[in-house]
């Protein structure tokens, strides 16, 4: 049992309006319940903040790279009261078509199936990370964490995992090939750091000028090349490294659709592009001749695998690098604030990525 009957939550009323509330914890009897500690800004936190998501409904408590100790085991739950655990976003009723095929939607939960994109109306009601308390559903999918490091650093295991998942998984990088990564975000550096640990032999990073900070992150973190595209010619950038096109690009952009098309033409014919970015919704024009003519392997990706999330928690547990990939913490009253500095609102510099802590 809960000792408490309410728990505070930072309830998004409507795009940009957050609302400091009270939410009962009553009901959920199937799951579980979770002590958030920490959670992470997301850029689909940031796209549900500006209204920019689709199959959201609001009210709703955002917050989907959520850190915590289980509070109230449940019948589900296989880790006893007390265990530190990041919970995976994604909630699959393992018997649908789309979840016996790995895919982040699930049939049987609409209109979303994330934590952190569920509406507020669905009891229990806690259904993100922005909360003292969330609820862990029946399905949801726990993976221990150590204890080792500050909770804000700790959040940085999904972002870990997806890298891991764009990086090695679906592209089936084999070691000794090239990896280019498009955006020196979050998750950029994350692919840098799976891409590494999974022996490839170069790998570079694009970026523009105000992600200076990142890109010379990416320098410490192991990238063989940082390219800044808006004063650099990619592409002799690439003769002069290696001297041919790299086997995988991975478009980490935010809101780029220019970036699909750098993708497909930097790539090497019979290479593979991963694209692992929203375009906000914006319709483009795209020619599709040149992944025929290159015979390319296209592949979409939608959040980490389970495999990815054991990876990470693997890597947080060895690699000290990671301290330093979370750069701004704001106490859950401030969660605004955080969404701003997520956005770059708050100014770019130093910014590497967010978290809301308890």
């Amino acid at each position: 049992m809960l000792a408490a009957d309410k728990a505070r939550a930072m309830m998004l009323v409507e795009p940009k309006h957050f609302s400091l509330t009270e939410v009962p914890t009553r009901g959920g009897e199937d799951g579980g319940w979770l002590a958030v500690e920490a959670t992470g800004v997301s850029g689909s936190d940031v796209q549900i903040w500006k209204g920019e998501a689709r199959d959201v409904v609001y009210p709703l408590v955002p917050g989907n790279e959520v850190v915590g100790r289980v509070a109230v085991q449940g019948p589900h739950v296989p880790y006893p009261v007390g265990t530190r655990v990041v919970v995976e976003p994604r909630i699959r009723c393992g018997r649908c078509h789309r979840c016996h095929q790995n895919l982040a939607t699930c049939v049987s939960r609409k209109p979303s199936n994330s934590y952190g994109m569920i509406a507020s109306v669905e009891p229990p009601g806690l259904w993100g990370g922005l909360a003292e308390l969330m609820y862990l559903d029946p399905n949801a999918n726990l993976h221990p964490v150590t204890d080792d490091v500050p909770s804000e650093v700790a959040t940085f295991v999904h972002p870990l995992a997806s890298g891991h998942t764009w990086a090695v998984e679906l592209p089936m990088l084999q070691p000794g090939e090239d990896v280019l990564i498009l955006g020196p975000g979050p998750r950029g550096l994350a692919c840098l750091i799976a891409a590494k640990a999974a022996g490839a032999g170069w790998v570079g990073v694009t970026g523009l000028d105000h992600d200076s900070d990142r890109l010379n992150l990416a320098k410490i973190l192991g990238a063989d090349a940082t390219i800044n595209i808006e004063n650099t010619d990619v592409a002799a950038e690439l003769a002069n490294a290696i001297g041919r096109r790299p086997d995988v690009v991975i478009d980490v952009t935010s809101d780029d659709p220019e970036a699909v098309f750098t993708a497909l033409d930097l790539v090497r014919s019979g290479g593979r592009v991963v694209l692992a970015s929203t375009k906000g919704n914006r319709a483009f024009h795209f020619l599709s001749d040149v992944i025929v003519a290159k015979q390319l392997t296209v592949r979409g990706a939608m959040g980490a695998s389970s495999i990815g999330y054991q990876w990470a928690t693997n890597q947080l547990d060895t690699d000290p690098r990671i301290d330093d990939l979370v750069s701004h913490q704001f106490p859950l009253s401030e969660t605004p604030r955080a969404l701003q500095a997520a956005a770059g609102l708050l100014g770019r510099e130093e910014l590497m990525s967010v978290a809301v802590t308890f």
